[in-house]
């Protein structure tokens, strides 16, 4: 099936990772954050004719968003709205079908662009992320520029995995680690609140000041972590599942389970 076209990137991935090390050579503030279906939704719905309610419903729940907590979804999507203003670089879908699959709510990217009238030449190939994935039979990344952002780096890092170990081998260190509350459908108070995500803002401020380089993989909240974290004067890359190969895990996304990142 051929793919339509939504963007014309004009920034292809190395010329962006190469943007990345130049910000961490000179210690200039960056914030990389991606863009797609879920977040489209959050920030759509009730914006965009089309996006229903059961859909916005779905992503709060993928989100560990309690579905009664009015007051954090708006203070959630207005944070993450104002992180894409201020992004340096954000990735988006660049066309309808990726590898054969797509989404129904893919449809609505261009109108949720326009909507807010985010800047398009910020946008990059959303899919920037599988240069960092990691080789299955070694320890060496896809994109070898991308290797070499993960190298000699005291690292921030938002994420589950532990991969003290994975790093020392391109001798880098994790100088500082959180993540988000893990989703559990039978237990409420571990959903995301305004509390737990003050939390992390605030070890976010108190060890910016240790950090290279921070890598997100922390879903939805990765893009305005990344906003804080530029606010801060550091350097925020929003990698999603992709830091999962890190720890040799490549079954969490359908795009790691059949293998199409090494086609990209």
């Amino acid at each position: 099936m051929k793919s339509k076209k939504i963007y014309d990137i004009k920034i292809s991935n190395n010329e962006l990772l190469n943007k990345i090390n130049h910000h961490i050579d000179n210690n200039i503030p960056l914030s990389v954050i991606r863009k797609s279906d879920g977040e489209n939704v959050i920030i759509g719905y009730k914006n965009i004719k089309g996006i229903k309610l059961y859909k916005y419903l779905k992503k709060l729940r993928h989100f560990n968003i309690g579905y009664f907590n009015i007051r954090f979804q708006k203070f959630f999507r207005e944070e993450m709205i104002n992180s894409y203003y201020n992004a340096d670089y954000i990735g988006v879908p660049t066309h309808k079908y990726y590898y054969g699959y797509t989404s129904s709510v893919r449809k609505y990217e261009v109108k949720v662009t326009e909507y807010f009238q985010f800047n398009i030449e910020k946008y990059v190939d959303n899919h920037f992320q599988f240069e960092f994935i990691k080789d299955k039979n070694k320890d060496s990344l896809k994109n070898p520029i991308a290797q070499g952002l993960i190298s000699n780096k005291k690292i921030g890092l938002i994420s589950h995995f532990d991969l003290a170990s994975f790093l020392a081998k391109f001798n880098s260190q994790i100088v500082s680690q959180t993540s988000i509350p893990k989703r559990d459908l039978r237990d409420s108070k571990i959903k995301m609140d305004k509390g737990k995500y003050q939390k992390i803002l605030d070890f976010i401020k108190n060890n910016n000041h240790k950090v290279d380089v921070w890598f997100l993989a922390a879903g939805a909240y990765a893009k305005p972590f990344g906003n804080f974290i530029k606010n801060c004067g550091g350097i925020a890359i929003d990698l999603g599942s992709c830091i999962d190969t890190w720890a040799n895990e490549y079954h969490s996304r359908k795009f790691l389970r059949n293998e199409s990142w090494g086609n990209k």
